[in-house]
């Protein structure tokens, strides 16, 4: 496979216009905290970054490890996340005395745009050479995935995600198309995605497994291959864990604590209101099994039922209307409701065309699908079978919400024609609703 990072004559336009979208959406966050977050502060990132930014639940972590080099997010599910951001950091501390601001939202940014861009290239490139549609349909399937609401946000939010569809879109077309020359992947590509992949978000890594037995069949259950794929980036991760928890965590809760000791006897109102809302939080978040690493993020509390309705198929590919974008952390209730009947119905609808998808997808028996429907499979055991952040389930769907326009085209191949066109013209509108509802809705917060 050559150069895949290339951008070839036949995807220029289509690339330059992918590139002007997520640079308008992007500067959507610039117009709403562009003002406080940019300023070059000597201190405080705490109260500058994650008293203001509450967007859907997504974290701020990477802007103020980028301004005080302080770790907030769990090391052990992002064991490379701190590690790609340092030289950021170095950079930011060179140029912030110089000029007074700020560059970590920049930097963020330009990440971000990037691996938006990236994503949609490979995603595309999915649809057009692995699926073989046509380009129209490529496009259509290709932006009906980020027009879902939690895709939209991710490719703007200084969080991780959208690294991770950047990730896994790349790793999606590489292996797609190996798959389809009927051809095994080398053992140190795998292995390379398994780092990165895991490094980013370490449930991720599973789906690298997953891709490597589809793709090298029995050659990846050899010892070589095992111990290259599955040892070599697990060791590497623990490592990289305990160098952070030891040279910068544990360092960090000491000074906190000791902030916090100083700050309480100074504002004993500040420390009021914090109890007050740790009560708060305690009311409205999950009960985790255990407080163990890992485990404590298994849900046994949260109502799937209702949870799957307003959030898994709901708040990941819809934005309700009321509390919009907001944070559970902070006033946002566990369950909200759409305020309008058309919502549901169209979520069902979308649902409807999704299970049609997976019957054709599995009908046609190709190992590419079926890699595909492991990944899906995995990220629901995750979510609905332990319930892993299933308070939150809808900031995840940029992890597995490209399986829907992937079954999408497996159902447009196999229709006839009059039936075919009918689904796509359906699928197009769908497409045109959600840019323009979600989009509607995310410039509406952005801009007030």
């Amino acid at each position: 496979m050559n150069n895949i990072f290339k951008i070839r004559k036949s995807e220029r336009w289509l690339a330059l216009a992918a590139l002007l979208l997520f640079m308008a959406l992007n500067a959507l966050l610039f117009i709403k905290y562009g003002k406080g977050f940019l300023h070059g502060a000597k201190g405080g990132f705490w109260l500058i970054f994650q008293n203001h930014f509450h967007v859907s639940g997504f974290d701020v972590w990477s802007l103020i490890f980028m301004s005080n080099h302080k770790i907030y997010f769990e090391i052990t599910r992002h064991p490379l996340f701190a590690l790609i951001l340092t030289p950021f950091y170095w950079l930011n501390q060179w140029l912030m005395p110089a000029t007074g601001v700020n560059f970590a939202m920049i930097f963020m940014a330009l990440l971000l745009v990037a691996a938006a861009f990236y994503s949609f290239i490979f995603l595309h490139r999915v649809f057009r050479e692995v699926l073989e549609m046509s380009a129209f349909d490529s496009l259509m399937l290709t932006l009906f995935f980020y027009g879902c609401a939690s895709v939209m946000t991710a490719v703007i939010v200084p969080d991780h995600f959208c690294w991770s569809i950047f990730l896994l879109t790349m790793m999606l077309y590489i292996v797609g198309m190996q798959l389809k020359q009927h051809r095994s992947l080398e053992t140190w590509k795998l292995a390379l995605l398994a780092f990165f992949t895991g490094g980013v978000t370490l449930s991720n890594i599973a789906k690298t497994w997953l891709s490597g037995w589809f793709v090298n069949g029995r050659k990846f259950w050899r010892v070589k291959s095992l111990l290259t794929i599955v040892l070599l980036p697990c060791a590497i991760f623990a490592a990289s864990c305990l160098w952070q928890i030891k040279t910068i965590e544990e360092p960090q809760k000491i000074l906190d604590q000791h902030i916090g000791e100083v700050t309480a006897a100074k504002h004993p109102e500040r420390k009021k209101a914090n109890e007050i809302h740790s009560k708060w939080m305690a009311k409205v978040r999950h009960k985790p099994i255990t407080d163990t690493p890992f485990l404590n993020w298994i849900d046994t509390s949260t109502p799937k039922g209702e949870s799957i309705v307003e959030n898994l198929f709901g708040e990941s590919i819809q934005m309700h209307t009321t509390h919009t974008l907001g944070d559970m952390c902070v006033d946002r209730p566990m369950i909200v409701k759409y305020d309008y009947w058309f919502n549901y119905a169209i979520e069902a609808f979308i649902v409807l065309l999704f299970v049609v998808g997976i019957f054709f997808g599995v009908q046609s028996g190709e190992k590419f699908y079926w890699m595909c429907l492991s990944w899906f499979g995995l990220d629901m055991f995750l979510h609905l079978v332990l319930g892993f952040g299933l308070n939150e389930v809808y900031i995840m769907g940029p992890h597995w919400l490209f399986f829907i326009p992937i079954s999408l085209a497996y159902m447009l191949r196999r229709l006839s024609a009059k039936p075919q066109q009918l689904t796509r013209v359906v699928i197009g509108l769908l497409t045109l609703y959600l840019w323009g509802y979600n989009g509607a809705l995310l410039v509406n917060y952005m801009i007030h």
